[in-house]
């Protein structure tokens, strides 16, 4: 990368302080899109953004390679029509990643706002915030790079994230993140520009850089990946890895592992003039061009990852995963299965309803869409005990609580459970989603209707008129003071209850002329008649009905919505006597008998009576801690119906130097020996150490979280917790005064004395 003399040092700083004194963060704020990119046939003297950032500062780091989607909106320089896909727009003249917007404007007006952020961000030493910031990594580390102090760097010119991992994993011995990487490469140092490439940059890239041996064996590791994927044979694989390696040899200057996609198509068309190559291809039964045509697919894919990194490879991954409709996250004592439901409930919400969602290093931003979530009544959360039962799952009879204090009477009325009521939001969703734009809504009618009634008649002291003297008397409200029923009836007869239920029952059979007159009307339950008792007062109210329908037809048209996810998470579900809580439930739960599915199932609800399934975008989470209870004392038929996902303690999260302890050890060697002594269902998760920052933390862990627990294990049999903690002196011997038992032995052993 760098062969530098003072002369090319000095060429690198004044471009570097050029381009600052050009791009200043106000002109930024005020860049045009023509600004930001341009091309030689409308610019022959190109001075936008995108040239500075890719051409002109070339030799202050590259980020040559992938496409030029990597700048979010590009100039086009073929005008001729193009279909949008794959997370891509085109227009005439603009080509843009799809996320950023919905046409070339919006699109760059984001963009524009992103970059502002990295420069602010950068002038104000805040790599965290770059980290966040959704813009592929090269481009914006380039851009934060530029728009430094230069006498004061922290973010080294290295841009290529496969050079970066390799710095991390080889000098650091971790996988970090790229502002992590650059904090430690200068963490205490105060560089200058020039210094700064001098010291750090050009050590690590003769070490690490797309030339050095370390980078080749990283590129040969990632095409076996990339080509295992594709599901090619072990044999075909190492032959296709070691053919790009002889072709850079035979045949060019340079080792295509070294390559970005740029260079390598410009050594393919050194190759295509090449009769020797040519020759020798063809004798080989195409073996070089077929190995040349996968490793451009593989450089493709590699260098757009950074470009797509939220939009197109998360997804694709997520994709690919079947989500399960019922799944249980389980593990020891702080591996973090409840902070996972989060991100499980998220990566639901992203494949099922095609939204992005912040990256999970993001968790603060991830967290605000999680409680929105939750606050729309799409995701429910609650935590199973040994009281908890059917009544507060599904349905109850639950006392309504009189505000009246005079009032003696006690009144039940069936109320609905926490997964009942996410039930029924659902179900509301996929018949909206389901159904025709042109049908009516046939809740609001009712409300509407009932509105009407009360507001116009009732509430003024009348009766609302249906036919020969048969009146609406008045409505019923239930426990929640919503509409419940409409009490009918005329001069004799007593008042009769036509329910909610009843209405959307016959109504739309009313509507579509399947009841012609009161004797369709037929009987809730087994009768020896033919039609309802009161299928006369039903039939006048659903004259009256449609009336009202007809004056506000387009008030009452479906909205139709699109399918959403409907999530419970259910915390400790082991803690919970799940048979009794589940109750019919069990079968109603499994993905092939959900409403929406060919082999739906429905029940008759004990409390209410009414018909009951479970839809097929309700989606149940569910959490144990296997220290409690282990998997195979689980309900069987609840073991049947879950996958189980297994959380095991990971040490990657933990730092490797705390005031010289390395956390990660640490936690290895406990584990190590409690699953020796037990069980790997009793071992500590990562989450007792994740915020230990020091000593002091460090040991409050153990005093007031780690020792317990092992006390609990180990039914305080200290020599064997004294060997968990490999008698590190944690564990106080305590000597007894023996000055205080001197009696103790021969009242013990002696008769006892009786007291009157």
């Amino acid at each position: 990368m760098w062969n530098l003399d003072e002369k090319k040092l000095q060429e690198m700083l004044d471009g570097f302080l050029n381009f600052q004194e050009v791009w200043t963060l106000e002109k930024v704020k005020n860049m045009t899109l023509e600004e930001y990119t341009n091309i030689k046939k409308d610019n022959p003297n190109r001075d936008d953004f995108t040239f500075w950032i890719e051409s002109k500062l070339d030799n202050l780091g590259s980020i040559w390679g992938g496409s030029a989607f990597k700048f979010g909106i590009y100039r086009r320089n073929d005008e001729s029509q193009k279909e949008s896909s794959s997370g891509r727009l085109y227009s005439q003249n603009y080509a843009w990643i799809a996320k950023y917007g919905n046409n070339e404007n919006e699109a760059f007006n984001n963009i524009k706002e992103k970059i502002i952020q990295i420069i602010q961000a950068s002038q104000d030493n805040n790599l965290k915030t770059i980290e966040k910031i959704d813009f592929g990594d090269a481009i914006k580390w380039k851009i934060a790079f530029h728009y430094q102090d230069v006498k004061n760097i922290k973010i080294v010119n290295i841009f290529s994230k496969n050079v970066l991992d390799l710095i991390s994993l080889n000098e650091f011995k971790e996988k970090l993140k790229i502002c992590q990487i650059h904090k430690k490469l200068l963490e205490n140092k105060n560089l200058s520009l020039v210094k700064m490439i001098e010291n750090i940059a050009i050590p690590l890239w003769n070490k690490y850089g797309m030339d050095s041996q370390n980078y080749i064996d990283k590129m040969k590791n990632l095409f076996s990946e990339y080509l295992n994927k594709k599901k090619l044979d072990k044999n075909t694989i190492n032959k296709y890895i070691q053919v790009i390696e002889n072709i850079s040899k035979e045949f060019l200057k340079e080792n295509l592992y070294s390559c970005d996609l740029f260079s390598f198509d410009q050594n393919i068309n050194k190759l295509n003039k090449n009769e020797e190559f040519k020759l020798k291809n063809s004798n080989g039964h195409n073996m070089y061009s077929s190995a040349l045509n996968y490793y451009k697919a593989f450089l493709i894919d590699y260098y757009e990852q950074d470009i797509f990194i939220t939009e197109r490879v998360q997804s694709e991954e997520s994709n690919m995963k079947i989500i399960p409709l019922n799944q249980i996250l389980y593990g020891s004592p702080g591996t973090g299965k409840t902070y996972h439901t989060i991100d499980k409930a998220l990566e639901i919400i992203s494949k099922e309803e095609k939204i992005q969602i912040p990256s999970e290093d993001d968790r603060i931003n991830r967290k605000k869409i999680f409680d929105e979530y939750v606050k729309n009544g799409q995701i429910v959360f609650t935590t199973f005990h040994q009281s908890y039962g059917y009544e507060e799952f599904v349905e109850g009879i639950k006392p309504i609580i009189d505000n009246d204090e005079n009032s003696q009477e006690v009144k039940y009325d069936v109320k609905d459970g926490i997964f009942k009521e996410l039930c029924d939001k659902s179900l509301k969703n996929y018949i909206l989603s389901m159904q025709n734009e042109n049908e009516i809504d046939l809740d609001k009618l009712i409300f509407e209707f009932a509105n009407y009634i009360n507001q116009d008649f009732l509430n003024k002291g009348n009766e609302f008129p249906l036919e020969n003297k048969v009146s609406i008397k008045k409505i019923l409200l239930n426990f929640k003071d919503e509409y419940r029923s409409f009490s009918l009836g005329g001069s004799i007869k007593s008042p009769q209850s036509l329910t909610i239920d009843i209405i959307k029952r016959d109504y739309l059979n009313f509507k579509n002329k399947k009841i012609l007159s009161f004797k369709d009307i037929k009987p809730k339950y087994d009768s020896q008649s033919d039609y309802h008792g009161n299928a006369i007062y039903y039939f006048m109210f659903y004259n009256k009905l449609k009336e009202f329908e007809n004056i506000q037809n387009e008030k009452f048209k479906i909205k139709k919505e699109i399918l959403k996810s409907y999530i419970i998470i259910i915390d400790e579900i082991n803690r919970g006597n799940v048979s009794k809580i589940f109750g019919e439930l069990i079968t109603l739960i499994e993905p092939s008998k959900r409403i929406g599915e060919k082999e739906e199932l429905k029940v008759t609800l004990p409390y209410s009576g009414k018909e009951f399934g479970v839809p097929k975008n309700v989606y149940i989470i569910g959490t144990m801690n296997t220290a409690d209870r282990s998997i195979t004392s689980l309900d069987t038929a609840l073991r049947r119906r879950f996958e189980f996902i297994e959380m095991m303690p990971d040490v990657s999260k933990l730092s490797i130097d705390c005031e010289g302890i390395n956390l990660q050890e640490l936690l290895k060697a406990i584990n190590t020996r409690i699953e020796y002594l037990l069980d790997r269902e009793k071992t500590i998760g990562h989450a007792f150490f994740i915020s230990v920052e020091n000593l002091e933390s460090l040991k409050k862990v153990f005093k007031n979280r780690i020792i317990p627990l092992l006390q609990e294990y180990f039914y305080n049999d200290y020599a064997l917790i004294d060997a968990v903690l490999n008698k590190n002196g944690m564990l106080e011997i305590s000597v007894e005064n023996k000055d205080y038992l001197k009696n103790m032995t021969e009242f013990i052993e002696s008769d006892k004395i009786v007291y009157k």
